[in-house]
């Protein structure tokens, strides 16, 4: 069980502010606190900056990072079987992709490196395509895979819940250009059992979650 926060931009932004924000989300927000270790990537053309840290966002050594065109940034709350390490904490990169997870699901993944199911669901969308795992996503037993994935130039956003949608929610606002994806905050509630679109131009499409439709 995790928080995150996620921003696209057409001009480069101060990331300070949505890490603030996460920050607040993880030590005050719902099922609080989320102290296990946070993370951070940046993109800027085609620059990456990847930071982690195992203590609590709120406790973090570094507070100064490079402005960006893209954040992901990630707050945990471990669960069981998966210690506080670097390998365990979001975003996970393979392969081009970034990937950060708020959920529980039972999966696996031989590519894995960390103990996280949150890396092998990410692992099985880097191998199989993400179309392929969703069209597939019933057979597995899950909470959430609500998540938030960078490929090929396009953001997804991924929202669905089988119990507890208060929690496992998922917003989208627009300001100044920017288009910001968070799991608490103001912004449209994006609805669950759906997969939001963004492109390098900003524009966004939600789908209904009916795999067999991008068979």
């Amino acid at each position: 069980m995790c928080r995150f926060i996620a921003v696209v931009a057409k001009e480069r932004f101060e990331p300070a502010p949505y890490i603030d924000e996460l920050e607040k989300m993880a030590k005050t927000g719902l099922h609080a606190e989320h102290g296990d270790g946070w993370g951070l990537w940046l993109k800027s053309g085609e620059d990456e900056y990847i930071h982690k840290e195992t203590v609590p966002i709120w406790s973090r050594k570094t507070k100064n990072f490079p402005c960006a065109n893209i954040l992901f940034a990630h707050a945990r709350k471990r669960g069981k079987g998966a210690k506080i390490a670097l390998e365990n904490t979001h975003p996970f990169l393979s392969k081009g992709a970034v990937f950060m997870h708020n959920g529980l699901i039972n999966i696996s993944h031989e590519e894995s490196c960390g103990e996280t199911d949150s890396e092998s669901l990410f692992m099985n969308i880097v191998h199989r395509g993400l179309w392929n795992v969703l069209c597939d996503i019933e057979k597995y037993e899950f909470v959430s895979i609500n998540s938030v994935l960078y490929m090929d130039g396009k953001i997804y956003v991924i929202r669905y819940a089988r119990r507890e949608e208060d929690y496992y929610s998922i917003y989208i606002r627009r300001e100044k250009e920017r288009v910001i994806i968070s799991t608490e905050g103001g912004g449209e509630l994006i609805k669950n059992k759906s997969v939001v679109v963004i492109d390098e131009e900003l524009h966004v499409e939600e789908f209904p979650f009916c795999p067999d439709m991008f068979r």
